[in-house]
């Protein structure tokens, strides 16, 4: 017994914290608000809409459809938001505003290919997280 009759209850919980190297959530985090499910929908959104718009914008590249691209890529950015992988938010961002001018469809390629190149370890790394929820 405790001076006063007082007892210490400590819980421990074990927390696993995964360090990724192609994605960043804490911005999913924060918007699920700790709601397991809610963050569980999300993922799923991120696994269909994610790999069907970077397809998109490979074919209105290829269809040098520069106006349909700004859109698609302004899309994108909300979406990447909740993935958190920086060269692809840059390379987006920079995707649209190149879209603007209609010029340069040589880097527009090139920042293409960093979407590409970064959707398959992306994708991953989120459905390993999918896996701990």
């Amino acid at each position: 017994m405790e001076p006063n009759g007082f007892f210490l209850k400590i819980k421990f919980y074990k927390m696993e914290v995964t360090a990724y190297k192609f994605i960043n959530l804490d911005y999913l985090d924060m918007m699920s608000d700790g709601d397991l499910d809610m963050k569980k929908v999300m993922l799923d959104m991120l696994f269909e809409e994610l790999p069907m718009e970077i397809s998109k914008m490979r074919q209105l590249i290829d269809t040098n459809d520069w106006n349909e691209l700004k859109s698609v890529s302004h899309k994108m950015k909300s979406t990447l938001s909740f993935v958190g992988c920086d060269p692809m938010t840059t390379s987006n961002t920079e995707i649209e505003a190149l879209c603007k001018t209609g010029n340069d469809a040589g880097k527009i390629s090139t920042l293409m290919a960093v979407l590409e190149n970064n959707l398959d370890d992306v994708m991953s790394e989120l459905k390993m997280e999918y896996a701990k929820l």
